[in-house]
């Protein structure tokens, strides 16, 4: 069993356009709506994956139907704290010429200290006999930047992934995280420097290693990935495939490393799958999950060079 957390939910809308125009009219065309927040799109992707998960999280009251009837759509089963208000809405456009996303996010739920602590309480109840909980996505306004830390603290005896970014990322390897994933621009902030060459960046995530992560994949898009875990290095390059929409990508890694970690394969084969998940996510339209065939196509593809 694996758990996600996802406590800053969203509908996510995703639409295309031919071309961006800053200051004019902008025409969306293929819209469609759906439920997001990364915890949720990496419980998404698992139960594509035929792995057994839960996410835990919170949800605003005001249109709690609407998100748990598109929750319920997608089969997956998702607990959460009720909390006053609305669910964001994060609005993401393909300029179809540049190939580029522009998100429009907004900040999301509040919560009060007390709510911290119910949504602690939940978490520990359902989380119990899990392999592994996943840490992702953006902290609703109200929490401190060390609330993953102390999360993770609350289950010792958990093997824990953290997908965070800035102090949220930093104050969480404290607590010795099994895996983390930050993207090239994470990594390039927590270090403070452009990090231009494979070599500058698996010495990054080397230093994260130090500072406690027992695990560390960047994903860097085009790039490929790089994991590692202190002794040893990988790099995968990138697969050749046809882009849709590269939003939910590394969510679709983290799901696809996780499928591994549930079958009880090694790490590199665990980032194997990462690699093939995120290739298949970009496939698809918005932050719809992968196509289950094509990921097991894209999967003999992945070829890891030792770094």
């Amino acid at each position: 069993m694996i758990t996600t957390v996802c406590m800053n939910p969203s509908f996510d809308k995703t639409a295309t356009v031919d071309a961006v125009m800053l200051g004019g009219l902008n025409r969306l065309e293929n819209v469609r709506n759906d439920v997001g927040g990364k915890g949720l799109n990496v419980a998404s992707v698992l139960s594509r994956l035929k792995v057994n998960v839960a996410c835990v999280g919170c949800l605003g009251i005001a249109d709690e139907k609407d998100f748990m009837d598109m929750v319920n759509a997608e089969g997956l089963r998702f607990v959460y704290l009720p909390l006053p208000g609305k669910t964001r809405t994060n609005l993401k456009v393909l300029d179809t010429q540049s190939k580029t996303v522009t998100e429009f996010n907004e900040p999301g739920l509040t919560m009060t200290p007390q709510q911290q602590d119910d949504f602690m309480a939940l978490l520990c109840r359902e989380a119990q006999g899990s392999s592994h909980v996943v840490f992702s996505g953006r902290l609703p306004l109200g929490c401190a930047e060390d609330t993953y830390r102390r999360l993770m603290a609350a289950l010792p005896d958990t093997a824990c992934v953290l997908d965070a970014a800035g102090d949220a990322l930093r104050l969480g390897l404290k607590q010795r995280p099994f895996l983390i994933k930050p993207n090239l621009p994470e990594l390039e902030a927590l270090m403070g420097c452009e990090l231009k060459t494979l070599r500058a960046i698996r010495d990054a995530a080397l230093v994260l290693v130090s500072k406690g992560a027992k695990n560390v994949i960047v994903s860097m898009g085009k790039y490929g990935a790089v994991l590692t875990d202190g002794a040893r290095t990988l790099f995968a390059p990138a697969l050749s495939v046809a882009a849709l929409s590269t939003v939910g990508a590394g969510d679709a890694m983290v799901g696809g490393v996780l499928m591994g970690l549930s079958r009880g394969e090694a790490m590199e084969d665990c980032f194997r799958n990462g690699v093939a998940a995120g290739a298949a996510s970009v496939m698809t339209d918005g932050t719809q999950p992968i196509d289950i065939l094509e990921f097991e196509a894209l999967l003999p593809k992945v070829q890891l060079q030792v770094l």
